[in-house]
């Protein structure tokens, strides 16, 4: 009898262990895109529920990326843009990026603005699955910015408004929060 007892306790607790939900304070205010073909295929998404959510430094320090998505997915798997965990047209991946230029990346405010390999530049990407094993969207923001506001050992946390913008019209935008575990890339 305390054979099956045991075994019953062993199936009860493997659901709660992988189906943790990520802490709170993460939230998608809007992920539009009017002009990729890509995105339209899958609009509109169903970005009020965050199961997912992580972010992964490089080794180096130099590039933080933060994850969020309506799917059940690990960091590591949110962090490949080559094999894309996504099996259902309506998941998607939202990837706000931050980099510092040669320098590690820290709490602050950075901007599309900032331009590439430059400190403080922030971008934002969508991975949908759009075609036989999904693609990476890019945003090509030009406008707004992303803020840090609390990094430390095992945790990051901020804000996000990201736009590309054509004259006054909003043809991309990624707004939200985020407070994610901060994982350590080997690379």
């Amino acid at each position: 009898m305390k054979k099956l007892h045991i075994a019953f306790l062993c199936v009860l607790l493997v659901p709660v262990c992988v189906g943790a939900a990520p802490p709170k304070g993460n939230a998608i205010k809007t992920l539009l895109c009017t002009d990729m073909k890509a995105f339209q295929e899958v609009s509109p998404l169903a970005i009020g529920t965050i199961r997912s959510a992580g972010a992964k430094r490089s080794k180096d320090g130099k590039k933080i990326e933060v994850y969020l998505s309506n799917g059940d997915f690990t960091v590591e798997s949110m962090s490949s843009d080559m094999v894309l965990p996504l099996k259902n047209k309506k998941d998607f991946i939202l990837v706000v990026t931050f980099m510092n230029g040669s320098n590690p990346v820290v709490d602050g405010t950075y901007t599309p603005k900032a331009g590439y390999g430059k400190p403080f530049w922030s971008f934002a990407a969508v991975r949908v699955l759009s075609g036989p094993k999904g693609t990476t969207l890019s945003f090509g923001s030009n406008e707004g910015k992303s803020t840090i506001s609390g990094i430390s050992t095992g945790k990051i946390s901020g804000t996000f408004l990201l736009q590309r913008k054509n004259g006054a019209k909003v043809a991309a935008e990624a707004s939200g929060t985020f407070n994610v575990p901060l994982t350590i890339s080997k690379y």
